[in-house]
């Protein structure tokens, strides 16, 4: 019988990966109270929010890919190609499949609910459920997006990862890591995030929807490789945990420079004039967030109890939250309440929801365990390192 693979855990990771969640978790609660389109919204938006989630929405799902790539990397371990790509499978496609099949429906049920595009209960709506693609029909994977990324890029790189964990690919890694980190060259990474933003966005389309999409397969394939490749060398994490108040302070400016410059002018057009120095500070503003976020992981995270509890239940919590924040929304939107209190209640209310799924149900059932990409038994946490050995 197979061993079955245990990787290792990384406390600065999991740290990361707890709090990342987190936050998508309080980002789409709030997307019916500001102004950006979702799937259900309120009357009246929250100015203050909105400025908040502003300033988030540059770097959070940047910085998930950046730990999915150390992730797969330490989930790659020394395991056969095939193995991989079938565990890959398993805890991708399948939490996909079954989302898109049972969590999103009831999403899109209450988005055209309150469209005024369907009356009627959510069992009358089934039939229709999967007619048509979204945003003109129902089918869709929504929120389920970044799983197909995920996936779709980790098969497409299979072939580079392979070869950065054998023996001459490490040897090579570790000598060009020590020499980016003797020069201070992390910073670099900020060129083909630019490049990507500023030569692909203006001609990709189809935006979370995979093909065409070719400035997020580009975009996020390369976070997905940068976290690979910082999370592997100590050399590079040292660099990181020693330059995380000068990113600090860098960060802070260029967001700075973004609200009073462009955000405050109105929405930037792709290719239009201005689309050189916004793509250029953008790239400049999430690279030193990055950098200043993944150094006080570094400095600070160390292994604790919380996150034996948190790690596991991480991913269900995912897949399940916004079909819970929807429902939420929903009712809350009908409701006196001034916006601040609609938001902080969705908040709870998700949180709440999505918890008691996951503790009655999801934690405890081996098919749903399975369906939501856990290990199919229940079983110890493996012990939890600061850092790599």
């Amino acid at each position: 019988m197979t061993e079955r693979f245990s990787p290792p855990r990384r406390a600065d990771i999991d740290w990361l990966r707890v709090l990342a969640f987190s936050l998508l978790i309080l980002y789409h609660a709030g997307m019916p109270y500001v102004e950006w389109g979702w799937h259900v919204k309120n009357a009246e938006h929250w100015s203050a929010l909105q400025e908040i989630m502003r300033f988030v929405n540059r770097w959070r799902m940047p910085l998930i890919f950046l730990i999915a790539g150390a992730t797969i990397m330490i989930s790659l371990g020394r395991r056969g190609a095939g193995a991989f790509v079938l565990d890959r499978l398993k805890r991708l496609l399948l939490p996909l499949g079954f989302g898109m099949l049972v969590l999103v429906p009831p999403q899109i049920y209450f988005e055209r609910r309150q469209q005024g595009r369907f009356e009627g209960s959510f069992l009358d709506f089934l039939p229709q459920a999967f007619d048509g693609v979204y945003p003109a029909g129902n089918l869709s994977w929504n929120h389920l997006w970044f799983l197909a990324y995920v996936l779709a890029l980790t098969l497409a790189l299979l072939p580079l990862l392979l070869w950065m964990r054998s023996d001459k690919g490490a040897a090579t890694l570790d000598r060009w890591s020590a020499v980016v980190a003797r020069w201070h060259l992390v910073p670099l990474m900020a060129l083909p995030l630019f490049a990507s933003q500023f030569g692909l966005q203006p001609v990709s389309e189809n935006r979370n929807g995979l093909w065409g999409d070719w400035h997020g397969l580009a975009f996020h394939g390369a976070l997905l490789l940068f976290g690979a490749l910082l999370y592997r060398n100590r050399d590079l994490m040292a660099w990181l945990e020693r330059a995380r108040h000068g990113a600090l302070a860098a960060g802070v400016i260029c967001f700075a420079v973004l609200e009073t410059t462009f955000f405050a002018a109105g929405p930037i057009r792709p290719g239009g004039p201005e689309w050189l120095a916004y793509s250029a500070l953008s790239a400049a503003n999430l690279t030193a967030w990055l950098i200043a976020i993944t150094g006080y992981a570094r400095r600070f995270a160390r292994p604790a109890r919380f996150l034996r509890i948190a790690t596991p239940a991480v991913y269900p919590f995912y897949i399940l939250h916004q079909t819970v924040a929807v429902i939420a929304a929903f009712y809350l939107t009908q409701t006196s309440l001034a916006v601040p209190g609609k938001y902080f209640a969705t908040v709870v209310l998700t949180f709440l929801g999505t918890g008691l799924v996951y503790e009655l149900a999801v934690r405890r059932l081996g098919v749903l365990r399975l369906l939501f990409g856990m290990a199919p038994q229940l079983a110890a946490a493996p012990k939890v390192s600061p850092e790599p050995a």
